[in-house]
């Protein structure tokens, strides 16, 4: 049986998003040919918890843990940690050093996708339509940007994910308010085009020389945008999947997300989201680590073709 490190947790918000994803993930491998060891990570630890929750610390010098008094090295790392570093490369770096494979896409593609300005600026220049949008660095002052805003534009820290840190201004007033509080999560912020739109997402897999698009699912928010607490609240969005939309926008929506997946060499499977306005399809994040949970968008998209949760899993492990 291989061993498999299911690491989850990190250093953002999103760690509570990322236990959650583990806990199914570890469930729905249970009776499978792996061994799977959940490992914590933290800025304060690194740590294989087992069933009763005691803690083992893992050795950094070869990603390695001792339990009982037996050492045990892994396979494979599966990587469910949303946000850093699981997902902007930086741990991905580390394995890469130590001769570990993980099942996440590579360093350079974790670190584009994760940065929202640099994967907007590489798909224009690649023919994806993004919205328009300029970014904001801690220090910089008023005068360098507030003459480049336009009402209303979405404020989003530019290295985070899941919405944390996101609101959206109408004046000036609610622009400053925006910054000030996704300047608590990041150092640069993004200010970004509103399109007004239906939202719309779309799971791509790539396994065994194929990609493939996976059905979409259209977010409808209850909030007025698509925020964290209507991503993992108990009374978020509604979703559905497939989506409600004609087949030609469908597999226009579809063509561009496997596009998107083969120009950033994303692996395995990713998550990529969209706004539609007039037919035409703004794409608005890269997701590389997507919510593995059994009710996450990119699980409900896979089991529409008849996938199930362990087989996805099973798939990116083996990929």
């Amino acid at each position: 049986m291989k061993n498999i490190a299911l690491v989850y947790g990190g250093f953002s918000k999103e760690a509570e998003i990322s236990e959650k994803s583990a806990s199914q993930v570890k469930n729905a491998l249970v009776g499978t040919k792996y061994n799977v060891y959940p490992i914590f990570i933290s800025t304060t630890k690194w740590v294989h918890k087992d069933n009763t929750n005691t803690e083992f610390p893992v050795d950094k010098n070869d990603f390695s843990i001792t339990v009982n008094g037996n050492k045990i090295t892994f396979d494979k790392v599966l990587n469910m940690i949303h946000g850093a570093p699981g997902e902007n490369g930086v741990l991905g770096s580390y394995f890469s050093l130590v001769g570990l494979p993980y099942t996440s896409s590579g360093v350079l593609t974790s670190a584009l996708t994760m940065n929202k300005n640099w994967t907007t600026r590489f798909l224009r220049e690649s023919g994806i339509q993004v919205p328009m949008s300029f970014v904001v660095y801690r220090g910089d002052q008023e005068n360098e940007y507030l003459s480049k805003a336009k009402y209303p534009c979405f404020v989003k820290p530019n290295n985070g994910g899941s919405s944390v840190g996101t609101s959206k201004a109408k004046n000036e007033a609610e622009l400053k308010k925006a910054l000030e509080i996704a300047f608590l999560h990041d150092d640069e912020i993004i200010v970004e085009e509103f399109i007004q739109g239906r939202e719309f997402t779309c799971g791509v897999m790539g396994f065994d020389g194929t990609t493939k698009a996976l059905p979409l699912t259209e977010v409808m928010p209850k909030n007025e945008f698509f925020d964290f607490a209507d991503k993992y609240g108990e009374d978020g969005a509604k979703e559905e999947t497939p989506a409600n939309l004609p087949k030609e926008l469908s597999e226009k929506c579809q063509a561009i997300a496997v596009k998107v997946f083969k120009i950033m060499r994303c692996k395995n499977v990713s998550r990529i989201d969209f706004i539609l306005k007039d037919n035409e399809f703004f794409l608005i994040e890269v997701n590389t680590i997507p919510g593995m949970s059994a009710k996450s968008i990119l699980p409900q998209q896979a089991a529409a073709i008849g996938v199930s949760f362990q087989e996805l899993l099973i798939k990116i492990i083996e990929g």
